[in-house]
């Protein structure tokens, strides 16, 4: 490794803390100070300088540097002997693009032993009243913020395919709050809600939100509401997908049985389940097994029955 490599390498760890060699020599990969993700996600190649986040991409990436420290108001030496290194480019040559999505900066995810706050623990007593384990907190990189906009409120990320932040909702603690749910302005129809977990060579279950997809556990899609996204519809059709539950609320059957019927019409097999009023999330996941397996596949004529009752 040349010179340069190594001293840029020695400011990025004075910064971010050791970084992993990745298999390209060039390349290091450090936990990325922005979405704060427990796995190193953050890829920058210390010969060219350009950088990459894999979770907050392409709100974190650019190729300078020197730029990249003076995000995480690095100590200015740090930033100006970075900045004689990459001299061929300077912050309005930034190929920092506008991302829809990124998570709030005052997201703190809950994995994080070193945080030991009173707001952590209430966020943890509230997840375990809503049936979150440990395991689901890490699993789902579930978060909190303890300020801004969604202050005292969970935060539950969605991931697309590559790892990329896609969406996020963000629940409040506070059962008397008069809004519960809060999250990004985005185009949802363009979203598949935690597709990085989700494998479209088996069965998928489609449901309304994030804490009914954490409960159910196996491939399931939060629609993030009512209704099933352009792109969702489009992976289900395109996808080797065979079988599709429908697990939405009552007040949503209407609209369940236009989805199934379409469902159908593209050959596959639909499974609607009785909820019977409550989420998935309170249904619980040894129940909801239950009731995945005591489905049936609907027909044509059942559709058009189930229909008929609802006149």
């Amino acid at each position: 490794m040349m010179n340069k490599s190594k001293i840029v390498l020695g400011l990025l760890e004075a910064v971010f803390g050791p970084g992993k060699k990745d298999k390209n020599g060039n390349d290091y990969t450090f936990h990325c100070p922005f979405c704060k993700h427990h796995k190193p996600k953050l890829v920058i190649n210390v010969e060219s300088g350009m950088y990459n986040c894999w979770t907050c991409h392409p709100a974190t990436k650019g190729k300078n540097l020197a730029y990249l420290l003076k995000k995480v108001n690095a100590h200015p030496d740090h930033v100006k002997e970075m900045k004689s290194y990459f001299s061929s480019t300077n912050d309005k040559q930034e190929i920092e693009t506008e991302h829809s999505v990124s998570l709030p900066k005052e997201f703190k995810p809950l994995y994080d032993d070193s945080d030991t706050s009173i707001d952590k623990k209430r966020a943890i007593a509230y997840l375990r009243s809503r049936g979150i384990s440990e395991e689901d907190i890490k699993r789902y990189n579930i978060g909190y913020c303890a300020f801004g906009r969604y202050q005292n409120r969970i935060i539950i990320p969605s991931y697309d395919n590559r790892g990329v932040v896609n969406y996020f909702v963000a629940r409040s603690m506070d059962k008397n709050a008069y809004t519960k749910y809060d999250a990004p302005s985005c185009k949802k129809t363009e979203i598949v809600g935690m597709e990085n977990m989700i494998n479209w060579n088996i069965p998928v279950i489609l449901c309304e939100g994030a804490f009914d997809a954490i409960a159910i556990k196996r491939n399931a899609i939060p629609l993030f509401g009512k209704t099933i996204p352009k792109a969702v519809m489009t992976k289900l059709v395109e996808s080797t997908v065979k079988t599709v539950y429908l697990a939405l609320d009552e007040d949503a059957l209407a609209q369940s049985m236009d989805y199934a019927k379409q469902l159908l019409d593209y050959g596959k097999e639909v499974y609607l389940l009785e909820l019977e009023g409550k989420d998935p999330s309170k249904i619980g996941f040894e129940n909801m097994i239950n009731l995945l397996h005591k489905a049936k596949p609907l027909s044509f004529s059942d559709l058009l029955m189930k229909k008929i009752n609802l006149l």
